[in-house]
């Protein structure tokens, strides 16, 4: 009796029957970024903070963190994204900031605006419960504007075990992580994309701007170079796409630029180095470049900028001349040099 054997065809492979069942087909919002002007888009290769990540402000004091911010600020107001503004350095000045571009406005000692504003936090984990706070009103509609987050600064502020003085610098640390790298992370990067999990349009897309004083750790060996850390531990580093180092890491690494009338010598401006010191956006960044910070802006480097700065202001220098006991008249002109720190007025008509 004979056997037949009937031969059993294999099942043709199919590479898009295995993405079907194992990969998920996300699709992501165009990368868009804050503006903060063509001086700082020179000097760092990138215009500014990345919409829908977590980007720092990273550098010692006096280096240009809170003119960053303040810019940020006002381009998502001109561009209708809601700021909300969490202070717990305690160096907030809306004067400045109005002086800058904001819109806001005063009555009583009252600021006003297309803004929200807490600087009344004592610990981490009540900023955080408030983000997700603000973050579930806007998913159920109560706020129709994108958001950007700006927290100045944050490694200025203990967790709740700090607070009551039960914890130290690793407990910081540990709640950054916990509420920061595994909660609002997560959040705010996913309103990239550009449908939800139940598959709705992502309408929104969310932000969160970091300013943050820096410690130094120092070499292991003589040869060694020091290492800028950040206050807070390392969470924020990790969790952030976009980070702007301002000045130097040993230092601020800055530049006074003065202005000398009878004697007596103003600071009008810093120059400052900016360097990206992480871009997991598009990889892009200067490490070698300089702005001047103004009162008012960023600016190039260079002697031209200068004089257009002058003529633009002219007034507002004049004034605050005046105001510091200066003999110069309303109006009257006046040398910037670029190249030198020091900008000598004695002798003008």
């Amino acid at each position: 009796m004979s056997t037949v054997k009937k031969s059993i065809g294999k099942k043709e492979f199919s590479l898009d029957s295995l993405k079907d069942k194992f990969s998920t087909k996300t699709k992501y919002k165009a990368d868009r970024f804050i503006d903060l002007g063509s001086a700082f888009q020179k000097a760092t290769g990138v215009p500014g903070p990345a919409l829908g990540h977590l980007n720092v402000f990273l550098g010692h004091s006096d280096t240009g963190k809170t003119t960053a911010l303040l810019k940020s600020a006002i381009w998502c107001q001109q561009n209708g994204i809601l700021p909300i503004f969490i202070i717990t350095e305690k160096k907030w000045s809306f004067s400045h900031a109005q002086l800058m571009g904001l819109e806001v406005t005063e009555s009583n000692g009252n600021w006003d605006g297309f803004f929200l504003f807490r600087d009344d936090f004592g610990y981490i984990e009540q900023i955080t419960d408030y983000m997700n706070e603000v973050l579930e009103s806007q998913s159920k509609g109560e706020i129709p504007y994108d958001i950007c987050f700006f927290w100045d600064s944050v490694g200025s502020i203990p967790c709740k075990m700090t607070y009551d003085g039960k914890g130290g610098k690793m407990h910081n640390a540990s709640v950054l992580s916990d509420k920061i790298g595994m909660g609002l992370n997560g959040r705010i990067t996913s309103s990239r994309k550009e449908t939800t999990a139940d598959g709705k349009p992502n309408k929104y897309t969310n932000t969160i701007v970091f300013v943050n004083q820096p410690w130094v750790e120092l070499p292991d060996s003589p040869m060694g170079q020091p290492k800028i850390k950040m206050k807070g531990g390392e969470a924020i580093y990790l969790n952030s796409t976009l980070i702007f180092l301002f000045g130097n890491q040993k230092g601020a690494g800055t530049n006074k630029i003065m202005a000398t009338k009878n004697g007596r010598k103003i600071k009008f401006a810093t120059r400052t180095k900016i360097s990206i010191l992480k871009n997991h956006v598009n990889g892009i960044g200067y490490e070698d470049g300089k702005v001047i910070v103004t009162p008012h802006s960023f600016i190039d480097d260079t002697k031209e900028a200068e004089e257009q700065y002058k003529k633009e202001y002219s007034d507002f220098w004049s004034e605050m001349f005046i105001k510091n006991g200066l003999d110069i008249k309303e109006g009257e002109d006046f040398e910037l040099e670029g190249s030198s720190t020091d900008v000598d007025l004695d002798g003008l008509e």
